[in-house]
This record gives C-alpha cells, structure tokens and sequence, in this order.
C-alpha cells in the first residue's frame, strides 16, 4: 500500500519573521526525504510575522500569502503538493489552521480580534481544521502554558522544536480529551531536512496518508476522521 507523508507545520523567510528559507529551498529537499507534499503554516500577523502591520488589510493578506504562492509556483511540475495554512498566536499559546484561504482572510479582518472560541466558531463554519500547536512548549517568550482542548480539532503530539517532555504531555493531553493527532516539524530551515537526509541528526515530523491529497480539504478531513497516522 502506497503510503504519502506531508509536512503540515513550516515557515517561510520573509513572511515568518524567524524562517531561514526561502520557499524554493524546501521543494526539492522535501521530495527527497520521501515527502509528498508540505502545508505553508507562517506565523500570522498577531505572531512573530515579518509583514508590515501598517500597510491596508488586503495589502497585508498578500504578503502573507506570498510565501505559500512561491512555494506553490517552486513546485510546479516536480509532483509535490504544497498547501495553505496559518500559525495564529494568543499572547504564547499558537494554533495551526487548515481550510481557509486568501480570500476568505481578505473578507474577515476580524479575526485579528477574537477569542479563542470565537475563532475556533470561525474556523468550524469555514469548514475548517483548528489544531492546538506545540501546546505544552516552554520558551522565554511564552510567559504560561494555556490549553485550550475545547476550542480544537485536534493536538500536535510531536513538534520537533520541543522536548520529548513537552511532546509527551501533548501526547496525553490528546488521549485524555480524546482528539485527533498531529505531527510536524516546525521547519524554519531546510538545512535541518538536508541533516535529516545526510545522518539523520534532526528528527522530523509529519502525517501519513494512505492516498494522496488533492486539497487542503482531504487534510481537513483526513485528520477529523482520523484516516492518518503521525511521526514521531
């Protein structure tokens, strides 16, 4: 049985204001680590954004899409996917979300000021998936563990910027509230692929499908109905 990875957490130079590379450094490197795809998840403007807050909202959405569409056009013909997402930031406590495009940010500018529930409302209505990011994550910059189960879809079990603790508590958290599982590697360099390839000293992430995706939309609901497994 044909099996399909796809990277479902990762950042882009210029857009993420922490990424390190540029979106056609990650195509080929991905396809020979055996991806069939990633999903473009760059931190959203109320996280560590590198776009310019001042410019008009739709001025913005471009920006912040521009790092997924060259990421798109990069894998044009080399049989690679490449899909949508967001990175969105409460003040520490992120969330991925899948199922939502430029359009529909460009029409909902309120989204910049919600609560966690209202967001998630949001994001259901859309047809969306809302994930719970790297939720037990200690850094300097985040100042409390904040969970919020209610308010998603699903967990990221296995981030591979944590620590086997942080990912671990991830881990029970989902089996405790009975959600589904996510694995991604937070990827902000493709150097740590080219590691993984070479002596495998990064330890990647990602989720396995036994069909290939056509859309953001197959991820959604693969991962809803649970039709996937993880890396770990």
């Amino acid at each position: 049985m044909s099996q399909y990875i796809y990277e479902t957490h990762l950042h882009i130079k210029g857009v993420s204001a922490c990424g390190a590379s540029e979106p056609e450094e990650y195509i080929d490197v991905y396809k020979r680590a055996g991806y069939a795809g990633l999903i473009v998840t760059d931190h959203f403007f109320n996280g560590n954004c590198a776009i310019d807050r001042s410019l008009p909202w739709e001025k913005m959405i471009e920006g912040y899409c521009s790092g997924y569409e060259r990421c798109l056009e990069a894998a044009k013909g080399k049989d690679f996917d490449v899909f949508f997402g967001i990175e969105y930031n409460f003040q520490g406590d992120e969330y991925l979300l899948y199922g939502i495009d430029k359009e529909w940010l460009i029409k909902h500018p309120e989204i910049m000021h919600v609560t966690h529930m209202e967001l998630f409302q949001m994001i259901n209505e859309a047809g969306g998936l809302m994930v719970q990011a790297h939720p037990f994550r200690m850094r300097d910059y985040i100042k409390s563990i904040n969970l919020h189960p209610e308010c998603v879809h699903a967990i990221e079990v296995y981030n591979a910027g944590n620590k086997s603790e942080e990912n671990g508590k991830a881990m029970i958290l989902s089996e405790e509230k009975d959600l589904p599982k996510t694995s991604g590697s937070d990827m902000h360099n493709h150097l740590n692929m080219e590691a993984y390839i070479r002596d495998k000293s990064f330890k990647p992430g990602g989720v396995i499908f036994n069909k290939r995706l056509t859309s953001i939309n197959d991820y959604v609901s693969g991962i809803k109905k649970r039709e996937h497994t993880i890396i770990m």
